[in-house]
């Protein structure tokens, strides 16, 4: 009996043993099922960021181009073709595989109203980095322009400033370093333009509520629930459901000193006259020409007499150029008195006229082609020009010169096409052209404005078809130097994708 006895306890051995090594197999096989997924997971958090880096270089890419080839290729306001649901894998791999959409929101009347698939442009925001040369220029232009923005108030206007300009000296109602650095923790003003937006945030009376407003996951729209946290923040009320301060300001706006087919323009003021006419020779007319060269020479006549019938001047190149040509739209309808002889008598002289006259059709036509072509500012990029066809009342209303009563005009003119691709209003004197303003107000405000742009801010949203994990990141391309850089990115995947699959363009499962 004691013998049967210990070959039952050997078995009962066994049996745990065997249990143990089961359960040991059994831990061992969840726990590599659970590294498996965790793998998985991993690996497509790295698809999708190679699918929101991928949207970042088409961006870049498709930016680099000029304003023509951009519009032949479909244009960057709403272009499905080019940044809807984009895979990283050929077609016939493509179901399952990461794709990366790139949007932006569509605005009617300040407020957000729906998705595009295309590109913010920076332009259509007043540019924080152009407040303290506007206010040299004109001042008090500054606080004017920052008070157009919903929720404004001189206190935060001023305080701005005063974060922005470069001097130590406190605006009327603005804060500079001694403010700054007895708060509890102490901290110095940039005395320049700010990095980026959020930067704002460190400036006294600036709130997240009035920065970003409502849209708490930044996907475009005001839901419900935002609009109710919204109404409990008595910050956010100027903002709930209108475009918050951030979507109105920027740092980085700017735009290539380049006609729309991507040639760099021609100085108007370049001190070399015979250089001036092979440039302008190449892109417009003998007579245009002929007259630039002579106003440079001789400057504008004023006086009552009239242009000579067929006048045609030969112009000496070895005359040097004394008169500068503040405004392209200084050449129309002007006149340029050419002296028979030096000292002669005004009677012998010869007057030439512009042949850029103010007749609405040249004003159309003509106009256009000479400010494609031209310029009197000299360099590669022209930073912080506000785009007239794109940006929101507020941001027009911040332009120096430009009164309420012409905003209203230019917004109804405008309705609701607000891509900006209308040819007959390629450039920023349109208003003149269809006689919302007069020639005098047009010259005013034609350095503050511009009809093109750059730089682009745009949200990219890496997802796959049936679901799952995304990543969301906004960012901001460069395009005024070539190659294109990325000079912003914000990760937004903690905000989750926001957005539906459908709505991004994703294909339904089998």
């Amino acid at each position: 009996m004691p013998r049967m006895g210990r070959n039952g306890m050997v078995l009962i051995i066994v049996v745990v043993v065997v249990a143990m090594i089961s359960l040991a197999g059994l831990g061992f096989v969840a726990t590599m099922h659970s590294q498996r997924k965790v793998v998985q997971l991993e690996a497509d958090e790295l698809r999708l960021e190679a699918a929101v880096g991928s949207g970042v270089e088409l961006l870049k890419a498709f930016l680099e181009q000029s304003a023509s080839d951009r519009e032949k290729g479909g244009g960057t306001w709403d272009n499905p073709d080019v940044f809807k649901a984009v895979s990283l894998v050929e077609k016939t791999a493509a179901k399952g595989g990461p794709r990366f959409s790139v949007v932006a929101p569509r605005v009617q009347e300040g407020e957000a109203v729906g998705l595009r698939f295309g590109t913010e442009n920076e332009s259509a925001r007043l540019n924080l980095g152009v407040l303290a040369r506007w206010d040299q220029r004109d001042p008090g232009a500054g606080r004017r322009a920052l008070m157009s923005l919903p929720g404004m108030t001189e206190s935060i206007a001023d305080a701005i400033l005063d974060w922005i300009d470069d001097d130590d000296t406190a605006r009327q109602f603005g804060a500079e370093a001694d403010y700054y650095e007895g708060l509890a923790v102490p901290y110095s003003p940039r005395n320049g333009t700010p990095q980026c937006l959020e930067e704002l945030l460190l400036v006294r009376g600036v709130t997240r509520g009035l920065l970003f407003g409502a849209d708490a996951n930044l996907n475009h729209r005001v839901d419900t629930n935002e609009r109710k946290a919204a109404a409990s923040r008595s910050d956010d009320l100027p903002s709930a459901g209108r475009l918050p301060w951030a979507s109105l300001l920027t740092v980085a706006s700017a735009e290539r000193n380049e006609s729309i087919d991507g040639r760099p323009r021609a100085d108007l003021n370049g001190p070399n006259l015979s250089e001036l006419q092979q440039r302008l020779g190449a892109v417009l007319d003998s007579k245009w020409v002929e007259f630039i060269l002579l106003y440079r020479q001789y400057g504008p006549y004023l006086g009552s007499k009239a242009p000579t019938s067929g006048a045609s001047v030969a112009v000496d190149l070895n005359k040097p150029a004394r008169f500068r040509i503040v405004s392209p739209l200084d050449l129309i309808g002007a006149k340029v008195l050419i002296p028979s002889a030096p000292g002669a008598d005004e009677k012998t002289a010869t007057v030439v006229p512009s042949p850029l006259t103010t007749e609405p059709a040249a004003m159309r036509d003509d106009l256009a082609k000479l400010l494609d072509h031209v310029a009197v500012a000299p360099g590669p990029v022209l930073p912080g020009r506000v785009n007239l066809n794109l940006a929101p009342r507020a941001v027009l209303l911040a332009v120096p010169g430009m009164e309420s009563a012409i905003v209203e005009k230019i917004l109804a003119s405008r309705g609701y096409q607000t891509s900006g691709d209308d040819a007959a209003r390629r450039h920023a004197a349109w208003p003149l052209a269809e006689g919302l303003v007069d020639l005098s107000r047009m010259k005013a405000l034609l350095p503050y404005l511009t009809t093109g742009g750059d730089v682009h801010r745009a949200q990219i949203v890496g997802f796959f078809d049936a679901g799952g994990r995304s990543v969301r990141a906004e960012v901001v391309v460069d395009a005024t130097v070539r190659p294109a850089r990325q000079v912003y990115y914000k990760d937004l995947r903690v905000f989750g994708r926001a957005y539906a699959l459908q709505r991004l363009g994703a294909e339904p499962g089998e």
